[in-house]
């Protein structure tokens, strides 16, 4: 097994990078920084396990993964470890949940796994409606029907091999696409059941009773309704009881994210045009491309 680890980055605050860019090189042989701004990315390591892959502007999570992956190939490894720019694992984490999918790609055809998530420092339990039914036996691990990106480490040949990432799905939904390919073509995905990544999901949360919704910025709203629709009548890989389950949440997601949340009319503007692109089949960053330096 050679590992490396892929590093999206958007405007990242350099400091926290570089702090978590010297605890992942601690296990992994390589990082390559997918930067996604139209500027040359400010850190300068002395290091040549660290390459920075420039990609000119914003092309979206899904394409800079795919980038990366191809470049991993043709250095040789087999495996990468995923990260945003604001999380990393310690090393003790890593090397356990690494132990877990060794053990699990010995006994099932395993494409990755993931961390469970402590998000504002609560544990996070994993839905009921995520697991798989396809169970297979291992005591430390669940099979899921789908994973975050930040912590998966995969097979790089198995998710080239089906695709890799669904590049029409640059930001929400880039994760769990990929994962729901990957069910549909007979793999498994795991998620820990002892390795927890501390994570931040948008700008504040709400729960009812054992529901938490994750509020974030504006344009993300656009997302929201665009790619929702797409996974639900579009994505033929979505398992069906998730279909049901985002189209049922979608409209109630709407009218609480304008109840709780600030900038209201930029919000209705990004519903809007979420709708108007998924009619128009428009993919991709769509109407908000020069918002997010996409262009």
């Amino acid at each position: 097994m050679k590992l490396c680890s892929f590093i999206t980055c958007f405007n990242p605050d350099i400091q926290k990078l570089s702090r978590n860019v010297s605890e992942i090189l601690q296990y992994a042989e390589k990082v390559y920084l997918l930067v996604n701004t139209h500027e040359s990315l400010s850190l300068n390591f002395e290091d040549s396990r660290i390459e920075k892959i420039e990609n000119g502007k914003n092309i979206g999570l899904s394409a800079a993964f795919n980038i990366g992956m191809k470049k991993a190939v043709q250095e040789d490894f087999t495996d990468a470890i995923l990260f945003d720019q604001d999380s990393f694992l310690e090393k003790s984490a890593f090397e356990l949940l690494c132990s877990e999918y060794k053990t699990a790609r010995k006994k099932a055809k395993v494409i990755c796994i993931g961390s469970s998530l402590q998000v504002y420092g609560k544990t996070i339990p994993t839905p009921r409606w995520t697991l798989n039914k396809t169970d297979i036996s291992f005591e430390d691990v669940d099979s899921v029907k789908n994973i975050i990106t930040s912590s998966m480490i995969l097979n790089i040949q198995d998710a080239i091999s089906i695709g890799g990432f669904e590049e029409k799905f640059p930001v929400d939904f880039c994760d769990f696409v990929f994962c729901w390919k990957a069910l549909y073509n007979g793999f498994f995905v795991l998620k820990s059941k002892n390795v927890y990544l501390k994570h931040e999901i948008g700008n504040k949360n709400i729960s009812f009773g054992k529901i938490t919704v994750h509020f974030h910025a504006p344009y993300r709203n656009y997302f929201l309704v665009r790619d929702t629709l797409n996974i639900v009548f579009t994505q033929k890989e979505t398992p069906f009881m998730i279909r049901v389950r985002y189209f049922f949440f979608l409209l109630p997601r709407m009218i609480l994210f304008l109840i709780k949340c600030d900038r209201k009319k930029e919000r209705m503007k990004m519903y809007y045009l979420g709708f108007k692109d998924f009619v128009l089949k428009k993919h991709g960053f769509g109407s908000i491309s020069k918002l997010l330096q996409a262009e």
